[in-house]
């Protein structure tokens, strides 16, 4: 696809968006995961077909969209957000995709307003707590604010958290260029309010997933330590509208390690719901 264009959804929050193939006639609303934006899904644009609209939200408190004050980061906030998007753009029946901390927020809202969306898809979550993720949860919490004198550094330092997968260099540089912004002291900082550590969790995920009344996919990471193979498998045994798919060898940022794999699996979920969108 080609170079999306950027808008804005006037407030409060003001939320910052990207669009790409504003006459695909499937609606795709794609929210990103916990310290990322909606360039994160620019590989995923690249690779999936024509027919698709996607709306990429930069969630509140990071990218370009506000910060809030006092800090309200739980999943029913950008939940909340995400309804008042699709009402404000008058969207009809898109489906709801998510990534991480985005794909908690999908199920915060598919279990809320579920009419309001065709379908479903949280990639990589957190279903429940493992060692391995509360010490990924830890790290974040502790991550000090750095300012960087330039964006050369800032570009040279950055990294993803948890560190681990293939991710191309030019991809994770492309989101480098998107992640910086002027920090108070001098210099540049990224992109997200450290504050929304604090309010990601807060979601039952199995027991939203048992009561969901829409399609739902979940996506897994075959080589994750934030989405386990037992608890993804968990999460799809109580509701036959639930679907599980592992994307072999790929990590829990699957959507920048195979961009491709994640649009061949979005593609066909979208042909297997059947009737056209309404």
């Amino acid at each position: 696809m080609s170079t999306p264009k950027s808008h804005f959804v006037e407030g409060p929050p003001r939320i910052h968006y990207l669009e790409w193939n504003s006459r695909g006639p499937i609606t795709l609303i794609l929210l990103h995961g916990n310290a990322a934006n909606a360039w994160w899904w620019e590989p995923l644009a690249a690779q999936i077909g024509p027919q698709f609209r996607l709306l990429a939200l930069d969630q509140r408190g990071h990218g370009d969209s506000e910060w809030i004050r006092p800090p309200a980061y739980g999943p029913d906030n950008y939940a909340h957000d995400a309804m008042m998007f699709i009402e404000r753009l008058g969207l009809s029946m898109p489906i709801l995709i998510g990534h991480s901390m985005g794909g908690i927020n999908v199920l915060a809202f598919a279990i809320k307003w579920p009419s309001m969306i065709r379908a479903a898809v949280s990639i990589d979550v957190a279903v429940t707590s493992s060692r391995g993720r509360d010490r990924y949860v830890r790290r974040l919490k502790a991550l000090p604010t750095i300012d960087y004198p330039d964006l050369e550094m800032a570009r040279a330092r950055y990294r993803l958290m948890p560190k681990e997968g293939h991710v191309p260099h030019d991809t994770l540089m492309q989101i480098a260029d998107h992640s910086f912004q002027p920090a108070e002291r001098g210099g540049f900082t990224l992109k997200f309010d450290r504050e929304s550590f604090y309010g990601s969790d807060g979601l039952d995920v199995r027991a939203v997933a048992a009561g969901i009344s829409i399609p739902l996919l979940l996506v897994r990471g075959e080589k994750s330590k934030i989405m386990t193979a037992e608890a993804a498998h968990s999460a799809t045994e109580s509701n036959p509208r639930v679907r599980l798919v592992e994307i072999p060898g790929v990590h829990h940022h699957l959507l920048l390690e195979r961009p491709d794999l994640l649009a061949s699996v979005l593609t066909r979920f979208v042909a297997d719901l059947g009737a056209s969108p309404k």
